[in-house]
């Protein structure tokens, strides 16, 4: 999973560093969905396999340990920096409460979102979900098996996309790519998958051929321009999501796999686990860059300049932090 997670912060970071030949790699925040959807998904499990219940204070509690720290430091940096950086924008603290919030995504919508850290849109729509989930699963737990609610959650994706496919035809302002209901269905995926029965799994060598043309189709949208952007979301959305559920499963199902070996490569789990500072810091630095290097230069300097503060927001505040909340 942490492979995975490298895959996906590859593919944005590119993105947002402007690079001419995949415009489409902003594909790499929906794998993020389907991964955090599945993974905490996975955790919500296996507390109401072990305890028959799901806590919700500390559920909450862990999400705001685990979160919160780095979006502070990155909220410091931006404070003390970005001022200086661009003075003539005026809307910083705006941006910044906005980014604390986790509104960026509504404001986005409402076209008042913020400029250096638009990035955090999804930050809003994921965090929204992780209040939501636990709740939902309360009531349905209550109400039906646990060993059927995976169908629950296909059929909301189902709904979900169906829904999205209706207001790409309706609105072509581009602001429903920041909507929180468009961006529902991988999250839902993500959770229906952690929620599957061993016994209901699908038989990859069976699936596996499927895999092939939906890879095919995967590299074609990283290869097409941006005005292909409403295609996207209605027909290459939907696509990214099942690819990387099928992926999910095959590494789960085949541990000793070839792709599975492939994204344990020490490198990609590293990348992987530091993958939430990477994407905090890269976006506001690769905005500075931008403003004076070609998309090469960019690269460099944006995915070094993240990686430095990544790996030192991993090493002296995640981490330090998760083992004092752990034997706390």
């Amino acid at each position: 999973m942490d492979g995975l997670r490298a895959v996906a912060i590859g593919l944005v970071m590119l993105f947002h560093a402007g690079v001419p030949l995949l415009p489409g790699a902003n594909l790499g925040v929906d794998i993020f969905f389907v991964l955090s959807g599945y993974l905490i998904g996975r955790l919500l499990l296996a507390e109401f396999q072990a305890h028959a219940a799901i806590d919700l204070r500390r559920f909450y509690r862990r999400r705001l340990w685990r979160l919160m720290p780095p979006l502070l430091l990155l909220l410091a940096l931006y404070a003390a920096l970005a001022p200086l950086v661009w003075p003539d924008y005026y809307f910083h603290l705006r941006d910044g409460i906005e980014l604390l919030l986790y509104l960026a995504d509504i404001a986005l919508v409402f076209g008042d979102g913020p400029q250096y850290l638009t990035h955090a849109w999804s930050l809003g729509i994921e965090e929204r979900f992780y209040l939501l989930l636990p709740v939902l699963l309360l009531f349905l737990l209550r109400v039906s098996d646990w060993r059927r609610l995976w169908l629950f959650f296909m059929f909301l994706a189902l709904l979900v996309t169906l829904w999205r496919f209706y207001w790409v035809q309706l609105d072509a302002s581009g602001m429903i790519y920041y909507r929180f209901d468009m961006r529902l269905s991988g999250l839902l995926l993500g959770v229906m998958v952690a929620w599957l029965p061993p016994a209901r799994l699908p038989d990859m060598r069976l699936v596996g051929r499927a895999m092939l043309p939906m890879m095919l189709g995967v590299l074609l949208l990283l290869v097409l321009p941006e005005h292909g952007q409403e295609w996207r979301l209605a027909y290459g959305l939907p696509m990214v999501e099942v690819l990387t559920v099928l992926v999910i499963i095959w590494v789960v199902q085949q541990p000793d796999c070839v792709l599975a070996r492939a994204l344990s490569r020490p490198v990609l789990v590293y990348m992987g686990k530091i993958s939430y500072g990477l994407y905090l810091f890269h976006y506001p630095i690769m905005q500075y860059f931008k403003g004076f290097h070609s998309w090469p230069l960019v690269v460099l300097g944006g995915v070094l300049s993240a990686a430095v503060l990544a790996v030192l927001s991993w090493h002296l505040l995640e981490r330090p932090l998760s083992k004092w909340r752990k034997g706390w």
